[in-house]
């Protein structure tokens, strides 16, 4: 084989870890190999990311089991997250159920909510914000639900909804959200950056709505 540097000949120079043959070149002194391949970017290995994201695998864990760098995982779940659309919300839904989960970013006291909405028939969801509990973060996600014509909205006691979602279609108390609380655990369970009690937390907003993108609707996809 020619090196690649100097188009001088190469002789054969032992094997690398993987078994890839290593040559050497006498002249330019530069090892090298014939073929190199790239692991992030092998068809399974898309799939193996969603899959660890999904399976309560952090960035380092990822990066430990897929042997690629940590900086390479968190640009492929990026990515993967960039390029999945969110799902339509359909005219004149039955019931959708919207609820709050409380995580940080960085430290503990920079806290950050995540709000979504979660069609009750279906159980898919259909729609999130991430922010600061306030009434503005809140009204991004309820007034795309309006639009759309929802029959009924089913929250907590929490005040903040009272004030954006009209009375005739608002539905709140202690049951009125079973199912999305018991998504909230599944949530925890699945994702290792909300789960409680661990040193996993999130660094950035960016990372944690990718994640999120990925579990919600990417997850669902390849499932199915």
């Amino acid at each position: 084989m020619e090196c690649q540097y100097c188009n001088n000949s190469c002789q054969k120079a032992g094997r690398q870890k993987d078994g890839t043959q290593k040559l050497y070149c006498r002249t330019c002194r530069k090892y090298q190999q014939g073929i190199y391949r790239n692991k992030a970017y092998e068809q399974r290995t898309e799939r193996m990311i969603v899959e660890l994201v999904c399976e309560s695998v952090g960035i380092r864990g990822i990066s430990r089991i897929l042997r690629i760098a940590t900086n390479t995982v968190i640009r492929r779940i990026e990515k993967i997250a960039f390029a999945i659309p969110k799902p339509s919300i359909r005219q004149n839904q039955p019931v959708f159920e919207i609820d709050e989960l409380w995580t940080y970013i960085g430290r503990k006291e920079n806290e950050y909510w995540l709000a979504y909405a979660l069609d009750k028939t279906t159980r898919q969801v259909m729609d999130f914000v991430i922010g600061k509990r306030t009434k503005a973060t809140l009204k991004t996600l309820i007034d795309k639900l309006l639009v759309s014509g929802v029959r009924k909205i089913r929250t907590d006691k929490l005040t903040i909804y009272q004030r954006l979602i009209p009375k005739g279609i608002h539905c709140y108390g202690a049951y009125c959200t079973n199912h999305i609380e018991r998504m909230n655990l599944s949530i925890r369970t699945h994702l290792k950056r909300l789960s409680r009690r661990t040193i996993c937390f999130n660094r950035s907003a960016r990372m944690l709505e990718s994640c999120l993108k990925i579990y919600f609707w990417k997850r669902q996809a390849t499932t199915m």
